[in-house]
C-alpha cells in the first residue's frame, strides 16, 4: 500500500509522538526508590505532585516542601508571563503565517512548556538535576522538526520561565532549590537543542 507524503508524514509523527518522552528522573540511581516511584506515577498522569507525594519526597530527598509548593502554585503565572514576553517581543508569531499560528497551534506549545516546567519542578523536589530521558528527548526533537516547532521562540520562553522561576526562590530564601532548578533548566534546554551530527 501506498502512502501519500501526507499520510507518511501523520504516521511518522504518531510514532514519533507515542515515543517523546521528557522525564527521566525515575530511572535515576541515586534517587530513593519511593521518590522514583511517585515520580513515575505523577508523570504518568501528567500532573503535579499531591501533597502528600511532596511531602515524601521532600522528606527522603531533603528538599524544602514550602519551595515546591510555591513553584507549582505559581506555575501557570510564570508560563503566562513567559507568553506575554514572547509575544510583546515577536508579535508576528501567532499572526496568519507565524510560527505559532494558528491558536490551536500556539496553545499546543504553551502545554509543552506547562509539562516541562512540571517536570523541572520534579527534579527540584528530587533534588536532582539530570530531569530528562535521553531517548524521549531525541524522539521529542525529531517531532519537533517534523512540526516545525519554532524551538528558538521555545528557548525564550525557557528563559524567561528560568528567571521568573529562580527569582521566586531566591527571594523566598530557598537558595538551594533555585540551584537545583538551574541546573535542571540547564539539562532540558540542551536535550531540546539539536545536537550537530
Amino acid at each position: 500500500m501506498n502512502l501519500t507524503k501526507e499520510a507518511q508524514q501523520k504516521v511518522v509523527i504518531s510514532q514519533l509522538a507515542k515515543a517523546a518522552k521528557v522525564c527521566g528522573i525515575s530511572n535515576r540511581n541515586n534517587l530513593p526508590e519511593e521518590a522514583g516511584v511517585m515520580i513515575a506515577k505523577a508523570d504518568t498522569s501528567k500532573r503535579f505532585l499531591s501533597a502528600e507525594e511532596l511531602k515524601t519526597i521532600c522528606n527522603c530527598c531533603n528538599t524544602s516542601e514550602d519551595a515546591i509548593e510555591l513553584l507549582i502554585a505559581e506555575s501557570k503565572q510564570v508560563i503566562d508571563k513567559a507568553r506575554r514576553q514572547l509575544l510583546a517581543q515577536q508579535p508576528q508569531l501567532t499572526l496568519a503565517g507565524g510560527e505559532l499560528y494558528p491558536e490551536p497551534r500556539a496553545e499546543a506549545c504553551w502545554r509543552d512548556c506547562q509539562q516541562f516546567l512540571r517536570v523541572i519542578i520534579y527534579g527540584v523536589a528530587c533534588d536532582c538535576t539530570e530531569i530528562t530521558d535521553m531517548a524521549g528527548m531525541s524522539a521529542l526533537r525529531q517531532l519537533y522538526k517534523e512540526m516545525e516547532v519554532p524551538i528558538p521562540a521555545m528557548m525564550y520562553v525557557l528563559s524567561r520561565m528560568r528567571t521568573l522561576t529562580t527569582q521566586l526562590l531566591e527571594t523566598s530564601g530557598h537558595g538551594h532549590e533555585a540551584t537545583c532548578l538551574n541546573k535542571a533548566f540547564d539539562n532540558l534546554c540542551s536535550a531540546l537543542l539539536p545536537t550537530e551530527p
